[in-house]
């Protein structure tokens, strides 16, 4: 029998699968509007590093107020959908903010210029956005992701909701969870893993003393999925070939109210640090992504 992970697990696992509880054809709808505006192609990136270094930056290159393409499309079908609210409200409360949302684009490595492929050779979250042209940007490019937190500033509290317009599968770049990682706490990135050789599992350790045996689950579904994660679970996703590659919406949503909740509750769970001053030691100064190689990509090849 296939385990169902609940919000009732939630602050076990720092996840939780809804299922299908969106319209699948009104996610198809959004996806192929999406797809249309912005497509995955060679076109969109710096064709050199030359071009790059004169155009380029490594600042200010996500999506935000003003320039987000989700900002054009109906997510009313979303948001509105009482399913999505209660899952939402169980998970933060009622009355429950959502304050960032954007597009995640999977792209295939074919459609990298060569100069960029060399670039990324060992870098282990490849956002893609720096080396896209500005008009482009309001739209997340990713190649994949190492495992990672979300969590990126001290005093932010949230969950991470996420959403598949398309159906995905393991060869999909779907997303790999790392189950119950969350409450090793607040940990700098690259993380300390080390994958079992018997199993899917991973040990994790904080260099605080404390470790942590973790399974991985690889999250599939259909159009309409929705899924939620703690903002200190890793996770991550591989490389991406497919011909017509997914398309998924995250949103980031924190508990408005200060009201207790399955995400404070989970929080009680948390036995590692909860302070982390640099949470990322894969960025140089002026940004540039510093390679250091990557535990998910590396172990599936």
């Amino acid at each position: 029998m296939i385990k169902k992970y609940t919000n009732a697990d939630f602050s076990e696992n720092g996840y939780s699968n809804a299922g299908i509880i969106l319209n699948k054809k009104k996610c198809q709808n959004l996806r192929d509007f999406i797809n249309s505006y912005r497509p995955v192609k060679k076109s969109i990136f710096y064709q050199s590093e030359k071009d790059f270094k004169r155009s380029g930056r490594y600042k200010n290159y996500a999506p935000g107020p003003g320039h987000n393409f989700l900002e054009q499309c109906d997510t009313s079908f979303i948001e509105q959908d009482e399913r999505f609210i209660k899952f939402c409200s169980d998970l933060m409360g009622e009355g429950y903010e959502i304050f960032k949302k954007s597009i995640i684009r999977s792209t295939p490595e074919r459609q990298l210029p060569r100069w960029l492929k060399k670039k990324l050779v060992d870098v282990g979250r490849p956002n893609l956005n720096p080396y896209i042209k500005n008009e482009f940007q309001d739209v997340q490019f990713f190649l994949c992701t190492d495992f990672h937190q979300d969590k990126t500033r001290q005093e932010s509290e949230f969950v991470t909701v996420y959403i598949y317009l398309d159906k995905v599968s393991s060869n999909s770049s779907a997303l790999n969870i790392i189950l119950g990682s969350h409450k090793l706490g607040f940990t700098s990135y690259p993380h300390i893993l080390r994958k079992s050789s018997i199993n899917r599992e991973w040990h994790y350790n904080d260099m605080h003393g404390n470790y942590l045996p973790c399974k991985e689950l690889i999250v599939t579904g259909n159009a309409g999925s929705v899924v939620a994660f703690h903002n200190l679970t890793l996770h991550g996703t591989n490389i991406n070939n497919d011909l017509d590659p997914r398309i998924s919406l995250r949103y980031l949503i924190k508990n408005r109210n200060k009201v207790d909740s399955t995400f404070t509750s989970s929080n009680k769970k948390v036995f590692g640090k909860l302070f982390n001053d640099k949470p990322r030691l894969d960025v140089s100064e002026i940004g540039e992504i510093i390679p250091m190689g990557s535990n998910l990509i590396l172990n599936k090849k």
